[in-house]
């Protein structure tokens, strides 16, 4: 056994195809589960994803992450909505991270000039590989954000760490010309400058490196607070995400003493403990003071791993240096920057490399002999690839996906709703009605349970059981333009037009600039006769949104009827661009040009 172990560290093909092989048989029957949640308005409804034209909008949008919409917008023209060709992409991101943790152990290895430990790359990388934790990433397809966004950063770093042993500079100008692309696909690309300070400190030659690479960090961090600072000036809101009940964001303070729980007593534990997941939606209650047990507990368990690093950080600088980038690759979402949600999945994505480098360090430190290194590292593999291949099977559809989360997180409002409007995406409109019944007993102050089944009542022609839940909704949640949005298009179903140019100029007044809001006032002024005022409405919802196939039909209807018949065809022709399959404008466009 020794001597097929040395063969098999001494061939890093063999160890490559392993890792390839293996984590393709753990997300087989990831390939074709149904989108998710985010996926809807990401992917699915989103038609500036579904033109290759429109990928100039995509790219001058800097801070909505473009070159993630643009992978989106290539995976679109290369399958329409065939859901395996976006698994097979999140799949293949996934396998280049996992070749680029491998690279990166043995880099840092040989820098911070620790055992040499031939096992510990093919280790750190299979820990990654098969981790339970990434089905949050990598089966979710909108959380390929997270893959894509930590290849990036680690192949930044990997040409740093390159360019501080060889001296080329070539090697730095890529790694800042990557580092810019990160900021392309997700805000987390803000700690490779302190992981890269990390590394100088830690490296026993830190003082010629921070010599060496002074004006490289001086312009990752002028480039870093540019960013920043641009990102505050363009960006006035952020939306809110749900908070248990009333969805919003928590107060920094409360939010930090929550995230502090959150890393200790939640993320060490999926990580360590990698069984019941996925952890689509947990039920984290906030935290109030310091002088909570769980806050209290988690703060003894951050502090201790902390003073480890940096106690060791001469003796074991690797171990030192992969904790620290955990905690470190954790401060965008887990310090005082509120967001919505307390702790998700993908969120461990980045941080569990360093995870994966040190749980490779002991095991290489504790089972030094091929006789027990070769059967446990076989035994871990088959562990984490049997829990990956069951909890894949959990997102198959959104059904399996909240009918778990809701046995897990039983008491949390946005569960239930998100299982019950599964149960409505379905078409099961019986089962979803039964359901949100069933939530507004428990939480009858729940706005969006009373909208969503206002929305079912909608669909099944009930429609004044539909305004009451609707203006229901709107009484607990006033400034929702949604809701008045909604209740517009059902004062509208009932025939009563004024009623519903009430509500839809209340929405307008409430989000100006709400492309889909100005779509739906201008559809209703069309319909009342108001052609001028629709035109107008339409022409600034498409400035809004250029990729909206609606906008384009209403101010072509418009047109049409105030005789404008060349401004009619073009506006007809540029919906069917984007809807192709829209019976609508076909017609009319047709009727104009025969």
């Amino acid at each position: 056994m020794g001597r097929l172990w040395n063969v098999f560290l001494s061939t890093r093909s063999l160890q490559l195809t392993v890792l390839v092989v293996g984590v393709s048989i753990v997300y087989s029957n990831s390939l074709n589960a149904s989108f998710h949640f985010d996926d809807n308005y990401m992917i699915v409804n989103n038609p500036l994803v579904h033109d290759i034209k429109n990928l100039p909008l995509i790219l001058k949008d800097l801070f909505h992450r473009p070159l993630l919409k643009a992978t989106f917008l290539l995976n679109y023209q290369l399958g329409g909505l065939d859901v395996t060709g976006y698994h097979l992409v999140n799949l293949l991101m996934h396998l280049f991270v996992v070749f680029e943790v491998y690279i990166l152990s043995g880099l840092l290895l040989r820098e911070f000039s620790e055992r040499p430990y031939r096992e510990l790359p093919f280790i750190a990388s299979l820990i990654f590989a098969l981790h339970p934790v990434h089905t949050g990433s990598v089966t979710y397809i909108s959380s390929r954000s997270s893959v894509l966004l930590t290849g990036l950063l680690l192949l930044s770093f990997i040409l740093f760490l390159k360019a501080s042993t060889t001296g080329k500079r070539a090697l730095k100008i890529a790694s800042f010309g990557v580092f810019i692309l990160g900021f392309g696909v997700k805000e987390t690309i803000v700690v490779l400058p302190f992981l890269i300070l990390l590394y100088i400190y830690i490296h026993e030659r830190g003082v010629d490196l921070l010599k060496g690479n002074r004006l490289m960090l001086a312009v990752l961090f002028i480039v870093l607070g540019t960013y920043l600072l641009l990102r505050k000036l363009t960006l006035s809101t952020v939306a809110p995400v749900d908070r248990r009940i009333y969805e919003g964001l928590l107060p920094p303070l409360q939010y930090l003493l929550t995230e502090i729980k959150v890393i200790g007593l939640y993320y060490l534990k999926w990580l360590i403990i990698p069984v019941g997941g996925p952890y689509v939606d947990p039920d984290i209650p906030a935290e109030r003071t310091l002088l909570s047990l769980p806050v209290m507990a988690s703060l003894a368990i951050i502090i201790t791993l902390t003073a480890i690093a940096f106690y060791y950080r001469k003796r074991a600088s690797f171990v030192s240096f992969c904790i620290l980038w955990f905690f470190i690759s954790l401060l965008p979402t887990s310090s005082i920057f509120p967001l919505g949600d307390l702790a998700q999945q993908r969120r461990l994505y980045l941080p569990t490399v360093g995870f994966s480098m040190v749980m490779a360090y002991l095991i290489c430190a504790l089972l030094r002999h091929p006789l027990r290194l070769m059967p446990a590292v076989t035994s871990l593999a088959l562990f984490l690839g049997s829990v990956t291949y069951h909890d894949n099977a959990i997102w198959k559809t959104e059904l399996t996906l909240w009918e778990d989360a809701a046995r897990k997180s039983p008491n949390k409002v946005r569960v239930l709703n998100n299982r019950a409007y599964a149960y409505l995406l379905e078409g099961d409109l019986d089962r979803a009605e039964a359901l949100y019944r069933e939530l507004l007993q428990r939480f009858p102050e729940y706005p969006y349970g009373h909208y969503n089944l206002g929305s079912i009542y909608h669909m099944k022609g009930r429609l004044k059981e539909a305004i009451e839940e609707y203006r229901v909704a709107i009484n607990l949640r006033p400034g929702n333009p949604m809701f008045r949005a909604k209740l517009a298009l059902a004062y509208d179903a009932t025939g009563d037009l004024d009623l519903a140019l009430v509500e839809a100029r209340r929405a307008v007044e409430l989000s100006p600039n709400n492309s889909e809001l100005l779509t739906i006032l201008g559809s209703l002024l069309a319909k009342k006769g108001q052609f001028t005022k629709a035109i107008e409405v339409s022409r600034k919802a498409i400035a809004l949104n250029p990729a909206s196939p609606m906008a384009y039909y209403v101010l072509g209807y418009s047109y049409e009827q105030t005789s404008n018949i060349d401004g009619a065809i073009e506006a007809y022709r540029r919906a069917i661009q984007l809807k192709p399959d829209w019976r609508l404008p076909h017609q009319r466009l047709l009727n104009l040009t025969r």
